[in-house]
């Protein structure tokens, strides 16, 4: 049986391995130098700038750093299989540490020699289950996976009576939190088991007070656990994370983090439904504040919640039924980093419910065992009963994993990943803008445009939308609007280095060289492990000393190397600079030859058949550039002129 879940679990992730690198990937790991040499790996550990391109998004992660400078170091280059195949082997060991410890926290509340068939059961569930596709799939939340596997790790050492002896599960909680900080929550989770199954108080008598002497022993118990997972924790956030507001985790003002908090009541009912029917799965849901705890949504959400809690109440009562608390209180603690009164960025994640579905995972077996244990005569007593469990349980996993095919089949583009978010996050604008640059990438600046401007609407002052509205209003030939865009994202967030990144590239095609070199040595400083701003700095640095015909040949060696029409158009942008006028509509022929509907090659050719007065041929590409994008303004222009002297 267990060979059979696990072929069951790689053929449901065997479609995966070749999606690419998504939203925090490329911070974290495309763009990011450092883990492009592994003898960097010391660093990981000393500086959290070393972690990713963007300072608003960097954390103390060094294990996740490291793994991914190995992934590249073993690949030779940014190859996502490399990265996967190392999440998807250590994705199977957790799920056989995960089998090991279900089974003997069966075992606390009954020795059975079906606990190691129930474990294996719950074990192959959880590794199906649908939603854990968001993590498996987002090659840097890695660390949710990661994490979790030290977590469990630390649990079953600790259960190890040698293993516990020496402290060996202070380590990999270490490991945990190395890995991310919500490795923090093993300590409590480990002090929770130690009172339920070691210490046998319930948790009314720890609210009560009563039985305090084994409240306390279990405290003794756990206190290298808990020392260390806030230790740690402390002394990163004393000594490693930079004194800066915008590394603070709490709102500066209490109303905001309580806003968030009664907000999170919510997210935790969306979270609870994906886990029983996962058809609501975002890779950004569009979750906002709610104005008022008095919210219909928000007091319907509590109720749950404090149905949840009373049954963990109810059943940590007895032995037989602690697992069902134990779950419970898994999944609340593992969610507390992201989902109390700590406000983030993002207010919620699909990938955050990898490690707390591991609890539900818990109280759910353990309530079907004690359900059909109840029913166990009957069941026995109906020949087709007993057949019928078997089928549903086929039946439930199997359109888990049909479910997790079908994400990853979503995860494999970002055309697929970004217009599934756009349908499922409707006011969230990331998602508008990632989906808008799947369009721009294929030539269709009107409907880009549509989706930006709905981005703008709901993130203003968020810098990538003005980046990503400056390259599409100059590709649209709005040449004027693009710089403004480009500078509201300086002065919106002038710690985003990207910023500088793109108005730098504006500025080079607009001869605007100095200027070009100093937005990126700005934007060097600020992210020093950049790697496309070091590249293009050291292109610039060395292009400003070429004269126009070493320009040309390095170009045409660039097109010639690697054609792209990226390549052609900026080579006839050179030549016409240049008075070229025959070579330039000869880069743009090579041009549509790769991009039949590239309106900026049609564009230049139009140019330089005006430039050596063929309007007939000028006016024939224009018409064409503005048949692929109407609101082309310098095409208007290129054909006004056309037309204008053929009329003379």
């Amino acid at each position: 049986m267990f060979i059979a879940l696990l072929l069951l679990i790689c053929i449901t992730y065997s479609n995966h391995f070749t999606n690419g690198f998504e939203f925090d990937d490329f911070h974290s790991i495309a763009n990011n130098t450092y883990i492009r040499d592994i003898k960097n790996i010391p660093l990981f550990f000393t500086d959290i700038k070393y972690s990713g391109t963007n300072p608003g998004n960097q954390g103390y992660r060094p294990l996740l750093v490291m793994s991914n400078a190995i992934d590249y170091w073993l690949a030779g280059e940014l190859d996502p299989v490399y990265f996967h195949a190392h999440i998807f082997l250590s994705y199977i060991l957790l799920l056989i540490l995960m089998f090991f410890l279900l089974k003997n926290i069966f075992s606390t509340a009954g020795q059975d020699e079906s606990n190691r068939l129930l474990a294996l059961l719950a074990t192959a569930f959880f590794g199906v289950h649908t939603a854990n596709a968001e993590t498996i799939n987002y090659i840097c939340q890695r660390s949710d996976m990661v994490s979790t596997l030290w977590i469990i790790a630390s649990l079953l050492l600790y259960m190890h009576p040698k293993a516990r002896k020496y402290y060996l599960y202070v380590l990999t909680i270490a490991l945990a939190i190395g890995s991310k900080e919500t490795g923090t929550m093993c300590g409590p989770i480990l002090f929770i088991y130690i009172l339920f199954f070691e210490e046998n108080v319930s948790l009314l008598e720890l609210v009560t007070f009563k039985k305090l002497k084994n409240v306390f022993i279990a405290l003794k118990k756990s206190l290298p656990a808990l020392l260390a997972s806030f230790g740690i924790f402390y002394l990163i956030r004393r000594l490693i994370i930079p004194v800066d507001e915008d590394y603070s985790l709490v709102a500066s003002e209490s109303s905001a983090a309580w806003q968030y908090f009664y907000t999170q009541w919510v997210v935790i009912c969306h979270y609870l439904g994906n886990f029983v029917i996962p058809l609501d799965l975002s890779a950004d849901p569009d979750f906002t504040l709610y104005e008022s705890v008095l919210n219909s949504r928000v007091l319907l959400s509590l109720c749950l919640l404090l149905s949840l809690i009373f049954i963990a109440f109810v059943t940590s009562r007895k032995k037989e039924t602690r697992p069902i608390a134990f779950g419970i209180l898994w999944f609340f603690i593992a969610l507390a980093p992201t989902s109390s009164i700590l406000p983030f960025g993002q207010i919620a994640n699909d990938h955050r419910t990898f490690f707390p579905y591991i609890g539900l995972v818990i109280s759910l077996a353990w309530w079907l065992r004690l359900l059909y244990s109840r029913y166990q005569e009957q069941i026995k007593a109906n020949k087709y009963l007993g057949r019928i469990f078997i089928v549903l349980y086929l039946m439930i996993i199997s359109l888990h994993a049909y479910g997790t095919y079908q994400r990853n089949i979503v995860w494999s583009s970002s055309a697929t990943l970004w217009h599934d978010a756009t349908i499922k996050s409707p006011k969230n604008g990331r998602a508008q803008m990632n989906y808008g640059l799947t369009l721009m990438s294929a030539g269709k600046y009107e409907e880009t445009l549509t989706y930006f401007k709905r981005t703008l609407e709901l993130m203003p002052y968020w810098a990538y939308i003005h980046i990503n509205m400056g390259v599409l209003r100059e590709a649209m030939g709005f040449s004027t609007e693009a710089e403004q865009h480009f500078l509201n994202a300086i002065r919106f967030q002038p710690n985003v280095p990207d910023s500088y990144y793109y108005y730098a590239r504006w500025l080079q095609k607009k001869d605007r060289l100095n200027e070009a070199i100093a937005q990126l040595q700005e934007g060097i400083r600020i992210s020093p492990g950049h790697v496309s701003i070091a590249e293009y700095l050291k292109e610039l640095s060395s292009s400003s000393a070429e004269t126009n015909e070493e320009k040309i040949k390095r170009l045409e060696k660039s097109a010639l190397d690697a054609p792209s029409v990226d390549n052609y158009i900026n080579l006839s942008i050179l030549y016409y600079r240049n008075d070229k006028f025959i070579d330039c509509i000869m880069a743009c022929e090579k041009a549509l030859e790769l991009n039949p509907h590239s309106a900026l090659a049609y564009n230049n050719m139009c140019s330089a058949y005006n430039a050596t007065g063929q309007w007939e041929k000028a006016a024939a590409a224009c018409l064409k550039a503005l048949e692929i994008d109407s609101t082309f303004q310098l095409a208007k222009n290129n054909l006004k002129w056309a037309q204008g002297n053929l009329k003379k």
